[in-house]
């Protein structure tokens, strides 16, 4: 491992600017314009590389925490025996980022911890054969507590205090955890919602935070492997600002997540509406 070259691929790594040009009234113009940082992630499981993640790096601990414990890879953070993360110059010239986890001999891997795959940040199980195995040991929330839409309202329309890497590059998606009062507990940010996701999972995960009273709210749209996150962690309301997916519905419905959306000053309950006091 290289340590000079994981400072610099971590130093100011969420954006960087570059120099453009624009048409305004048939004149172009020099621009600045900030752009959200992509950069590769191997994960290396027990010595044994298994993903490759496209992410924006920072917050690498939590989303690679948050990334094996929603594939099903390990049920706590104390399966986890070791952790570090380096960098890599390849052969071809290319920098990566390599997080190497090791887990202990008794946690029982689904199939799929055998098989490399890459997951880009639009994608949550790109490269996977089956999501079958993203089921495993999964399931439904457990949660008494209600919540009420006005805070859930306020918790949505306050996403952008969380999101300087969006107002910045207009590029990035953003993960917030609340409880039940609306008080902001963990939010991350990334150049996509899966990972956003992941990086507060982990980071919920290391801090030993309860989920029973919790509130994820997501600046993306709700789709199946986001509703399986959040199941596995076991938030039981999962906010998004856009409409969720078919499966997304039938999914939250089957595992016990109230899922709603405010997308244009709305509000829709797909899910298990009795979560929300008003009802």
């Amino acid at each position: 491992m290289d340590a000079g070259l994981l400072k610099t691929m971590m130093s100011d790594i969420t954006y960087r600017t570059f120099r453009t040009f624009t048409l305004n009234r048939g004149r172009i113009f020099p621009q600045s314009t900030d752009l959200t940082v992509e950069a590769p992630l191997q994960i290396i499981i027990n010595d044994q590389p298994h993903t490759l993640v496209m992410f924006t790096p920072y917050h690498v601990k939590e989303l690679v925490v948050g990334f094996i414990f929603t594939e099903g890879l390990i049920t706590e953070i104390k399966d986890i025996t070791g952790f570090s993360v380096g960098a890599e110059r390849r052969k071809d010239g290319d920098d990566i980022i390599e997080a190497r986890v090791n887990i202990a001999p008794q946690t029982p891997f689904p199939s799929a911890v055998s098989g490399r795959r890459i997951s880009y940040s639009s994608c949550g199980i790109c490269g996977t054969e089956n999501y079958d195995h993203l089921r495993d040991r999964l399931r439904r929330v457990k949660s008494r507590h209600r919540f009420s839409m006005e805070m859930l309202k306020q918790a949505s329309s306050g996403l952008k205090a969380f999101q300087p890497l969006y107002t910045r590059t207009g590029g990035a998606h953003a993960a917030v955890l609340f409880d039940s009062n609306g008080n902001k507990i963990l939010h991350a940010e990334d150049m996509g919602r899966h990972n956003a996701l992941d990086k507060v999972i982990g980071a919920s995960l290391i801090q030993g935070i309860v989920p029973e009273d919790k509130v994820l709210v997501s600046s993306g749209r709700a789709s199946l492997e986001m509703i399986l996150k959040i199941a596995r962690i076991g938030f039981p309301v999962f906010v998004v600002m856009s409409r969720p997916t078919s499966r997304a519905v039938e999914a939250a419905k089957f595992y016990n997540v109230t899922l709603i959306d405010m997308a244009r000053d709305t509000n829709r309950i797909y899910s298990h509406a009795r979560r929300i006091e008003e009802f």
